[in-house]
């Protein structure tokens, strides 16, 4: 039974501390909310000390500019440990820096933007809600910040509905001519669509008003254009909450891709940077099934269990084994079967290939799980060819990347011996300007003969006449060989492949 003073003790503690704890005006309220915000900014102090110079600089920047609203929830999510799209970016050197420029939605999009290129790109974003135009036309230098910028991807759309057209074209043709004087590469994203009663103050119409006359400025600017409202808007009901501008964590997660597939497109043509060395997918509309390759090679790698792994482009591709080549392959089967007999073997040659596809599919998951004895690779050529997905590299941006591949290689097949081949010659003359380049990249790739369990193997000679010029007997094109240079090929590596159990 309870005792019935101990109740009514417990009754006045209750009441008396209700009243002490809730407010009982909007200027208590006030009060009680500064003095918690006080609390997080002491307690946030604390932790921003603990950091480095260059994050405590950010922090700064952030406390500058996040504002009332933003700056308390960004200290208490960090404080509690949270990832936030406002993090400070600790960049990698060889790696692009991109500026995410935009509003709330541009935020919602970041964490998972950054997640998507990952290993690919620095991805910053600005250090607020960056608002409507006439905010980026004041606060745009503070954005920018001190560093090189490779790429910027931004938006202004939502908070200019109630801006008259005139005005907006305006100061977004005044930002676009700031941003490309950065002499970064700049994408604009569409203003993303607008829930039915999603907004007091306006309609859809007025988004997709501000969209044409963006693209009008973007046309003039020669920006590139991320078309977000299109991609989301058949999908909206599904992604975007009800009667809201904002979207769901798995319409942000899809905002994110194509976000991410704008940038990706663009990276690979960067003079800033070593192309070379980031990983990426398909490169090239050529009508190559790079992708179903590659699940095929998934598919199969297991039963097959490799003793021996090429790694290549097409020149290695044509060669034969399996994945079957289909007609596009098999150009050397009698060779191949002399040389490998009824040894495994898994052909990782892709046409088109690069140093940067040959490192996406490494990341992707070729290697992983096998155990050969050997691993034959001949990549770079065409890291020569400039083309408007890609540019083309140079001598030195080529060595490191090929040296790279060998790294991931052997992290994923530490037993394997890696027999490195010269890049074949091509063109048809010795005056073939691209033959000069071969020759810096190949007495590059010969230091790496120094790495463990590294050999160099160079067939350059086998393939010339007396003259320098390339046997068409052993490449008709100049560059792939036939059933004649595959012998050519498999005769020297019989010299180097460990033996046959």
């Amino acid at each position: 039974m309870v005792n019935p003073l101990r109740l009514l003790l417990l009754l006045t503690l209750w009441v008396s501390t209700t009243h002490a704890v809730e407010p009982t005006n909007a200027k208590e309220l006030g009060e009680k909310k500064a003095a918690a915000q006080k609390i997080t900014a002491e307690k946030f102090a604390v932790w921003k000390a603990q950091q480095s110079p260059e994050q405590q600089a950010w922090e700064t920047v952030l406390e500058q500019n996040l504002g009332n609203f933003y700056l308390p929830i960004y200290q208490t999510e960090k404080l509690a440990g949270k990832v936030t799209a406002w993090d400070y970016v600790s960049d990698d050197a060889r790696l692009p820096r991109v500026l995410l420029i935009g509003d709330s939605i541009s935020r919602g999009y970041t964490l998972a933007t950054r997640k998507a290129l990952m290993g690919v790109a620095n991805l910053h974003r600005a250090p607020e809600n960056c608002g409507p135009t006439a905010n980026g036309l004041k606060k745009l230098p503070i954005w920018l910040g001190q560093g090189r910028l490779d790429i910027i991807h931004f938006n202004f759309g939502i908070h200019d509905r109630k801006t008259p057209l005139a005005d907006y074209e305006q100061r977004l043709d005044a930002i676009a001519a700031k941003l490309k004087a950065t002499g970064a590469r700049v994408i604009w994203a569409s203003t993303t669509p607008v829930a039915e009663g999603g907004m007091k103050d306006a309609t859809d119409a007025d988004l997709i008003a501000r969209n044409e006359v963006a693209a009008r400025v973007m046309q003039k600017h020669d920006i590139l254009i991320n078309d977000l409202y299109q991609w989301i808007q058949p999908d909206l009901a599904k992604f975007q909450n009800p009667q809201d501008v904002h979207f769901s964590a798995a319409g942000y997660d899809r905002l994110a891709e194509k976000v991410a597939l704008s940038i990706t497109k663009v990276i690979p043509t960067l003079t800033t940077v070593n192309t070379a060395i980031l990983p990426m997918g398909k490169l090239e509309k050529d009508g190559y099934g790079w992708e179903e390759r590659h699940a095929e090679i998934l598919k199969i790698k297991g039963s097959i269990n490799p003793e021996v792994v090429l790694i290549g482009d097409s020149i290695t591709h044509f060669w034969g084994g399996q994945p079957d080549g289909g007609k596009m392959g098999n150009r050397g089967t009698e060779t191949w079967q002399g040389l490998f007999g009824h040894r495994r073997v898994l052909n990782l040659g892709f046409g088109w290939d690069r140093t940067q596809n040959v490192l996406k599919r490494i990341e992707l998951g070729e290697l992983d799980g096998l155990n050969p004895k050997a691993i034959v690779i001949h990549i770079g050529t065409n890291n020569l060819a400039k083309t408007v997905n890609a540019r083309d590299n140079t001598p030195a941006e080529i060595a490191e990347a090929i040296a790279l591949i060998i790294d991931r290689a052997q992290a994923k097949c530490p037993s394997a011996q890696v027999i490195l081949m010269a890049i074949f010659p091509r063109g048809q003359s010795a005056s073939d300007p691209k033959r000069a380049i071969l020759a810096d990249i190949n007495q590059r790739l010969a230091l790496l003969a120094g790495k463990p369990r590294v050999v160099f193997l160079d067939l350059t000679d086998k393939w010339l006449q007396p003259d320098g010029s390339l046997s068409k007997d052993l490449m008709p094109d100049f560059l792939h060989p036939n059933q004649k240079g595959y012998a050519v090929w498999a005769e020297a590596l019989k010299t180097v492949l460990p033996e046959a159990p």
